[in-house]
């Protein structure tokens, strides 16, 4: 390689940078930059020609450059990429041609482009979902300024996009909102997000929807993402489901009462039936004491501890009556509130109403009590009462029905971890086993003149009112009712 002496303040041209020092002939004379070797390999390119060095195509777009045609070309040399220009020196028999490796910036530019392109792509993508989104979608500033609305909430609230750039979340809002909706934006820039937050707004044409809105901050633009969803569709549906369920309970209600009064009526012919028992035996007793008086009164010196005695005997009876009416008229008054009762004397005095007919029947009726048994409970004592005595009454109807001979009703009360159970055990021979899952509904009867509603009501009583539970099971002789009342006051 020759001497650089032409130009020496060459010697110090940009790294990555080549200086050609070009004759009028295109012929190359002087070569300069450090980096040049690189390129160069062994060659000495002094004196070779430009048309030499480069293909056809590269040399016209030289020339357009040191002619100053064109202010710069890149080419391609020696598996590198070159930016080309040229400067005019004070001799006019040469020329400066530059060359500046840009091949690294190649790859990059390459990449900035590719990720440019993805970005719009990206940014196409996002704005096909803001705009197909089923939400309303927006952007506001730190004050609450629309930036930018979704087409979704653009036609929901009326307005179009430059009309939103000159409203706020807030100035949308009805008036009694305003205040918290401000409050909404301002929680969402200290705390970073509001989940949630209901309210109503007013849309261009003055209609009033209620929304339900999500902020998040953007901290990094100082912007909120907001949004919103119409949900006035969501609470009218709610209101008229409420009105819906407040008519169906008001219906339930009343037929529920019907049911009870049904129930009370048919519990009531029953226990006329049971009065004319209770009272039978009584009223004989004092006709045939009466009968007896003709005969007394009709002989002299009649002792007046006789006279007292017959006295005593008849106002027995008389008050023995008069129990039976007041338990009777206890028995059809439903209890006022639930309150702490026995179990014991609630089952007795049950078994009392009907302690007659059961004898006139010859069936015998066993209550058996485990000791150390807390025979306390909370709820409803004269409904507990009528459970009772209703199937008590049916297990004397089914023994009857049977046939049998030694008809016998077990009671038995005992413990249970989570209160008292008592069990009401037949011989009446049991229920049919297709009749067993049956046996609790309403209007289901076996009986010929049955209204099917004793047993339903008494579940109802026992487990909606009382919370405890009653089943029923075939045993050897017959069927068992099972009642398990809890003790627990918190029940109410």
């Amino acid at each position: 390689m020759q001497t650089r002496r032409l130009f020496p303040e060459c010697l110090y041209s940009p790294p990555n940078t080549i200086v050609f020092v070009i004759d009028t002939h295109n012929t190359i004379c002087e070569i300069y930059g450090e980096t040049f070797v690189s390129y160069e390999s062994e060659d000495n390119l002094s004196g070779v020609t430009l048309s030499t060095l480069f293909h056809e195509e590269t040399v016209s777009q030289i020339e357009k450059v040191l002619s100053g045609i064109i202010s710069l070309t890149t080419i391609s040399w020696r598996k590198n990429r070159f930016d080309v220009y040229a400067k005019k020196t004070e001799n006019p028999l040469y020329r400066l041609m530059y060359l500046v490796d840009v091949s690294r910036f190649i790859g990059v530019e390459t990449q900035l482009q590719e990720s440019r392109n993805d970005l719009l792509s990206k940014k196409e993508e996002l704005q096909a979902v803001f705009d197909l989104a089923a939400n309303g979608i927006s952007i506001l500033n730190h004050k609450g300024m629309f930036l930018y609305a979704n087409r979704f909430f653009q036609n929901m609230m009326g307005y179009t996009m430059e009309e939103l750039k000159h409203h706020s979340c807030i100035s949308l809002s009805s008036s009694e909102y305003a205040a918290a909706s401000k409050t909404a934006v301002e929680h969402a820039i200290e705390y970073g997000s509001i989940q949630n937050f209901r309210k109503v707004c007013v849309t261009k044409s003055g209609e009033h929807i209620n929304a339900s809105m999500s902020l998040s901050y953007l901290k990094s633009r100082n912007e909120i993402l907001m949004i919103t969803s119409d949900i006035t569709q969501d609470i009218r549906y709610q209101e008229e489901l409420k009105r819906q369920v407040e008519i169906e309970v008001a219906k339930r209600t009343e037929q529920y009462e019907v049911m009870c009064h049904q129930s009370r009526l048919a519990a009531m012919g029953e226990m006329i039936d049971s009065i004319a028992h209770q009272w039978r035996q009584p009223l004989n007793n004092l006709g045939i004491i009466v009968q007896g008086m003709r005969h007394i009164t009709s002989k002299q010196g009649i002792q007046q501890e006789f006279l007292e005695e017959i006295e005593t005997e008849m106002m027995e009876k008389l008050g023995y009556m008069s129990q039976t009416i007041d338990d009777f008229s206890t028995f059809f008054r439903p209890s006022k509130q639930k309150e702490r009762f026995n179990v014991l004397g609630g089952v007795e005095d049950a078994v009392r109403l009907i302690h007659l007919q059961l004898k006139s029947s010859a069936i015998e009726l066993k209550i058996d009590v485990e000791s150390n048994t807390d025979l306390s409970v909370f709820g409803l004592p004269n409904e507990f009462r009528q459970v009772i005595l209703n199937i008590v009454h049916n297990a004397m109807t089914a023994i009857l029905r049977s046939g049998c001979q030694d008809g016998m009703i077990c009671i038995k009360v005992k413990s249970h971890h989570q209160g008292i159970v008592v069990s009401i055990e037949d011989n009446g021979g049991g229920i049919d086993q297709s009749n067993l899952d049956r046996i609790f509904d309403p209007y289901f009867s076996t009986r010929e003149n049955g209204s099917g509603i004793g047993l339903y009501m008494s579940k109802i009583i026992i487990e909606h009112h009382m919370k405890g539970r009653l089943t029923v099971a075939n045993r050897k002789h017959g069927a068992e009712f099972t009642i398990l009342l809890v003790r627990s006051k918190e029940l109410t």
